[in-house]
């Protein structure tokens, strides 16, 4: 659904956008709990994904991976409640032996204090609540006041393009409690569609989520989660860096706990299941700003010797802007 923002005289031309609108992503998800259809299955096979924002680091595969595991941490798919616990959303995100290594493990960096308190420990209390994606235009908004609003509409945040550090945001508030921005800390995502990022976590992808350079903190800073999805991985795991030995002379400002999702696979979310293939085809297609060189069913019935044959000649018509068939025909 969109909005209609403006339109001109005749409605020549429309300006509209995607709104947050949390009781319809609601209802939404209510028809989906209902029928056997695998979102991420029609999405991949979808003829035209224009309209929706694929993100070139993979951001919509990301949002789809956290969002299929906040469905499956739901006590019941048709149960009125809505909030969700950090430990049950992390065992539905992560694989069985991956997420009880995390929920035992000990922060990767640490405020005074905070050293001792296991991730079970420090996230006992502490749950979250969204349904649907609110993708930011302005970096301004990703800050401490702002952040407990996005709880009151059920959203998860995707950063906007560019921005340092952070490209998903997922509102945690601390209960019990009322709601400010004294009680919200955040599960952080950087999200990486490099083969280049492997099993081995990169220390400097970390130190990029800053909670404090991006505004995230208040006086008495909650303990937050940072994750990088290295999806494009040769190979998959899960991976935790590795915790200083000893306490660092100088305590940190804030508690991280901090995981390494490598690959698309079974192996590292625990939500891909018999819909694997279709994950790969959605991070391929999220790689290619247009479709204009796939040839697929949906646009011709063709056998497959004719489709590669058609691609090729698709290739030819726009030099050295993709590999394939290009060494054949620019000679």
């Amino acid at each position: 659904m969109r909005i209609c923002l403006a339109t001109t005289t005749g409605f020549n031309k429309m300006i509209t956008c995607s709104a947050s609108e949390p009781l319809l992503a609601e209802a939404a998800f209510r028809l989906i709990s209902e029928s056997t259809a695998n979102p991420v299955k029609r999405l991949a096979n979808h003829v035209n994904l224009y309209c929706i924002d694929r993100g070139r680091r993979g951001e919509l595969v990301a949002a789809l991976i956290v969002m299929q595991a906040r469905d499956a941490s739901l006590p019941d798919h048709l149960h009125r409640r809505r909030w969700v616990l950090v430990t049950e959303f992390m065992k539905a995100l992560l694989p069985s032996q991956a997420s009880q290594k995390l929920l035992a493990s000990l922060p990767t960096r640490w405020r005074q204090g905070d050293g001792a308190k296991s991730f079970s420990l420090a996230f006992n209390e502490c749950s979250l609540w969204f349904n649907h994606i609110i993708k930011v235009d302005d970096s301004d908004v990703i800050k401490r006041e702002f952040l407990w609003k996005y709880v009151t509409r059920g959203a998860m945040i995707v950063c906007k393009d560019n921005q340092q550090g952070v490209d998903i945001i997922v509102p945690v508030v601390s209960l019990p409690g009322n709601l400010s921005p004294r009680t919200v800390t955040a599960i952080l995502i950087q999200v990486k569609n490099a083969k280049n990022y492997g099993l081995e976590p990169k220390e400097g992808l970390f130190n990029a989520m800053d909670p404090c350079g991006l505004g995230l903190l208040s006086d008495h800073p909650l303990p937050i989660i940072r994750m990088v999805f290295a999806l494009a991985s040769p190979r998959a795991g899960v991976t935790f860096p590795s915790r200083p030995s000893r306490e660092p002379h100088h305590p940190a400002a804030f508690t991280s706990f901090d995981i390494w999702c490598a690959g698309l696979s079974t192996e590292t979310f625990r939500q891909i299941g018999d819909d694997l293939d279709s994950y790969l085809a959605l991070l391929d297609r999220s790689q290619r700003s247009h479709d204009a060189f796939n040839v697929s069913e949906s646009y011709n019935p063709l056998s497959e010797g004719t489709k590669k044959i058609v691609g090729r000649t698709r290739c030819s018509m726009a030099p050295l802007v993709k590999s394939s068939g290009h060494d054949r025909f620019i000679q």
